[in-house]
C-alpha cells in the first residue's frame, strides 16, 4: 500500500535540500491530477545519497529496474549519479539532479516557491517552472496537467 504524503513527510523530516517538482508541485498549485509518486530534485552526491539511504532505510528502498536492485548497496559508486528512481514501500520515488526545460537544482531552487507543508518548510517548483517542464517533455499526460497549470496563472495573473 502507498502513502505518498508519509513519504513526503519523510523527506521533509529529514531536512535534505530539496525542491518538490512534477504532481505533488501541481497539486500545491491547485491542479486536480493525482499523482502516483513523489518526484524531486536535488543534488545528487555521495554524502545526500547516503543520507538518503539512511532516512529510507526503513521503507526498503529498492531502484526501479528489472532486477529491484536494493538502494542500501546500489549504485556502488555514487559519483556520477544524475536520477535516482526508487520504490519504497511508501510509494514511488523519483530524485532528480536537474528539471528539463529548468536547469540544475540550483536554479531549480532559485526559481521555487516556499510553502508550509504539512508544518515543515518546503521548496516547490515554480509555477512558470513547471509550466516550462510540462511543454519541453511534452508527454500526453503533461498535456493533460499543462492545460489546466497555464488557467491557473492565467487566474493568478487577473
Amino acid at each position: 500500500m502507498t502513502d505518498l504524503t508519509q513519504l513526503l513527510k519523510v523527506l521533509l523530516q529529514s531536512e535534505l535540500p530539496f525542491v518538490l517538482i512534477g504532481g505533488y508541485a501541481g497539486i500545491s498549485y491547485g491542479t486536480s491530477h493525482v499523482t502516483q509518486d513523489i518526484d524531486i530534485c536535488m543534488q545528487l552526491t555521495p554524502a545526500t545519497i547516503d543520507q538518503l539511504r539512511h532516512i529510507l532505510e526503513q521503507y526498503r528502498p529498492v531502484i526501479r529496474t528489472p532486477q529491484r536492485l536494493s538502494f542500501a548497496t546500489n549504485p556502488g559508486d555514487t559519483s556520477q549519479v544524475k536520477n535516482l528512481y526508487l520504490s519504497t514501500t511508501l510509494g514511488p520515488l523519483d530524485i532528480l539532479s536537474e528539471v528539463i526545460g529548468v536547469g540544475d537544482f540550483d536554479t531549480v531552487r532559485k526559481n521555487a516557491k516556499k510553502i508550509l507543508l504539512f508544518g515543515f518548510q518546503c521548496f516547490v517548483i515554480s509555477l512558470d517552472d513547471l509550466i516550462k517542464t510540462k511543454k519541453t517533455l511534452n508527454r500526453p499526460k503533461d498535456q493533460l496537467v499543462l492545460h489546466e497549470l497555464e488557467h491557473i496563472r492565467a487566474e493568478r495573473s487577473t
